[in-house]
């Protein structure tokens, strides 16, 4: 196992931590969670995601993300609709109060991102997106050592 001041995971968690730095007082000055403004990014670009879909993509436990979209539908930013011919499926859709509070926070948050790019730069930011997007590729699984010791 590597030196903790090598672990990966470690290293990940702390640059989360501290990225998530320049976001959460815009985020809590709105009242809104993480998880929260990530449903929403996710429903402005999508429009319209089935449930399942929508916890993938967002790192949201099904069971978290059920009480989380229970809350946001409570506070009116969000639509749980359900298609007549499958009554088990679920998708969920902004509504517009859901926008508008996108429209509103998105230009504080635009701004912590330019922020973040003057101190890393542009390039250096770009290089850690496409380093992110390869280590989101990597596959897991028996080919790769699981089992074994």
């Amino acid at each position: 196992m590597p030196r903790l001041t090598k672990s990966l995971t470690l290293s990940l968690l702390q640059a989360r931590e501290t990225t998530m730095g320049f976001f959460r007082p815009i985020l809590n000055r709105h009242g809104l969670t993480e998880q929260q403004w990530r449903i929403i990014r996710v429903l402005i670009e999508r429009r319209t995601v089935d449930f399942q879909q929508l916890a993938d993509v967002t790192c949201i436990l099904p069971p978290s993300m059920t009480g989380i979209l229970t809350r946001m539908q409570r506070d009116g930013l969000i639509l749980k609709l359900r298609p007549e011919n499958d009554q088990r499926k679920v998708f969920i859709t902004l509504t517009a109060e859901g926008q508008d509070l996108y429209e509103t926070v998105s230009p504080e948050i635009e701004q912590r991102y330019h922020d973040i790019e003057m101190q890393l730069s542009h390039e250096h930011l770009e290089q850690l997106m496409a380093l992110l997007e390869e280590v989101k590729q990597l596959q897991v699984g028996a080919e790769q050592g699981e089992g074994t010791k």
